[in-house]
């Protein structure tokens, strides 16, 4: 009796294995707000049922259970609000109720930079002042101009209570995070 059943674990086993092999990015660097895709490759015989993590290096993370071949490789993206150099790390770990997957941890590496400066525009004034572009808000939303930051850049869009917040949501720059509150029809950048 025992040995049935370590061959049936071995074989269940052996049936959904999916084992972790590398991960890769699409570009090795980027600029902030640009999207940077990973694609994890995973090695999956039968039918695949596990969880997996890729870490920006930035504090975000991105969880998957991975429930069918259609899903392998894994493909996720980012934007980088900050400049820097950033080690993007595949990790496999249980996700809800899936078991991780199998494997060790695998690495990438991205380097973010800043924007180029926009150059001055036309009819500027000698001194090198110029009006500062007002952010821009998703179509559906209108800019609240009262709530605009001109030193730290912070904006609010609005739309009627209930609209469905965007599914690209907007890089805001510098030590600004992004909010989004679809109750009372409010998005944007703050500190």
């Amino acid at each position: 009796m025992k040995f049935l059943i370590a061959a049936l674990a071995l074989a269940t086993g052996a049936v959904s294995a999916q084992t972790l092999k590398g991960v890769k990015v699409d570009m090795a660097t980027a600029q902030v707000g640009q999207a940077v895709t990973a694609t994890v490759e995973l090695e999956a015989t039968g039918a695949p049922n596990c969880g997996l993590r890729v870490r920006w290096g930035d504090g975000a993370v991105t969880e998957r259970k991975i429930n069918s071949a259609a899903e392998v490789p894994f493909k996720t993206t980012h934007t980088y609000a900050k400049p820097g150099d950033y080690t993007i790390t595949a990790d496999p770990g249980r996700v809800g109720g899936s078991l991780g997957c199998i494997g060790k941890n695998a690495t990438a590496m991205v380097k973010v930079s800043a924007p180029p400066a926009a150059a001055p525009a036309a009819g500027a004034s000698a001194a090198g002042k110029t009006a500062a572009a007002l952010p821009t808000c998703p179509e559906g939303w209108k800019l609240d101009a009262k709530s605009v930051n001109k030193k730290s850049g912070a904006y609010t869009c609005t739309a009627k209570a209930g609209t469905a917040t965007p599914d690209k949501k907007p890089a805001c720059p510098g030590d600004l995070t992004y909010f989004e509150n679809s109750k009372k029809g409010q998005m944007g950048c703050r500190v």
